[in-house]
C-alpha cells in the first residue's frame, strides 16, 4: 500500500518492504529541503532512517532534488536506462542557477546504482517490494511509472488521460501500458489521487 506526504506542492511516495519496515522512496523532494522532508516523513509514521532505496519518476528538481543527500546518507538510489547523465546534468544546471539552492548536494554519479528497468524489477522483489517500474516517456524522456500489486500507479508528471491531445501518441501509449497492468488508483506528483 502506498503512503505519501505532500510538501511544496509535490507528493512524495513510499512503499514498505514486506521483509521489514524498510522503505522504497519514490521521488526525492526539492533541493536543500532535507529537514523539511524528514519532518514531513514523520507525519506519516516513518523515520528517514527507514528509507533504504530510492527511485525518481524523472530527474527534475522537484522530484530528484535530494538524491545527492540521499546517496550521502547511504540510501541506494537507482537510475534506469532512460535516465541518463544528460538528464541529471540538466537538472543540476537549473538548480545551481538559483541562489536559493547554493547549498545543493550534487549527485555522485559513481554512487548512483544504474541498471536496466527489468533488472531493477527483479532486484526489488528480493527486497520485499512487490511492484514494478515501467518506462513512460509522455512527460519527459527520463520518466517512469511505478505500479504496485495493489493496482496502484505512481505516475510522476504524466498528464491525466482526459487532458491528453489525440495526437500525443506517446502519452496515450503510456496510459495503455498502465491500464494493461490493471492499475486502478493513480498517484500523480502534483494533483490529487484519482481512480480510473
Amino acid at each position: 500500500m502506498v503512503k505519501y506526504f505532500r510538501y511544496r506542492n509535490t507528493n512524495c511516495y513510499f512503499l514498505e518492504s514486506s521483509i521489514d519496515n524498510s522503505l522504497l522512496a519514490i521521488d526525492a523532494g526539492w533541493p536543500c529541503t532535507l529537514y523539511e522532508y524528514q519532518r514531513a516523513l514523520k507525519t506519516i509514521g516513518y523515520s528517514f532512517k527507514n528509507i533504504k532505496w530510492a527511485i525518481v519518476t524523472h530527474f527534475h528538481m522537484d522530484h530528484a532534488g535530494l538524491i545527492g543527500e540521499f546517496i550521502k546518507e547511504g540510501i541506494t538510489c537507482y537510475s534506469f536506462e532512460n535516465q541518463t547523465l544528460i538528464n541529471i546534468t540538466e537538472m543540476e544546471r537549473v538548480i545551481l542557477k538559483n541562489k536559493e539552492y547554493a547549498a545543493y548536494q550534487k549527485i555522485d554519479i559513481n554512487k548512483l546504482k544504474t541498471m536496466n528497468i527489468n533488472g531493477f524489477n527483479n532486484e526489488i522483489k528480493t527486497l520485499g517490494i512487490d511492484g514494478e517500474a515501467i518506462i513512460t516517456k509522455g512527460h519527459s524522456p527520463d520518466s517512469i511509472t511505478f505500479l504496485t500489486k495493489d493496482h496502484e500507479a505512481i505516475i510522476g508528471d504524466l498528464a491525466p488521460i482526459n487532458q491528453i491531445m489525440e495526437n500525443d501518441k506517446e502519452s496515450l501509449e503510456n496510459w495503455n501500458s498502465i491500464k494493461q497492468k490493471c492499475a486502478k488508483t493513480i498517484y500523480p506528483s502534483h494533483a490529487n489521487i484519482f481512480e480510473i
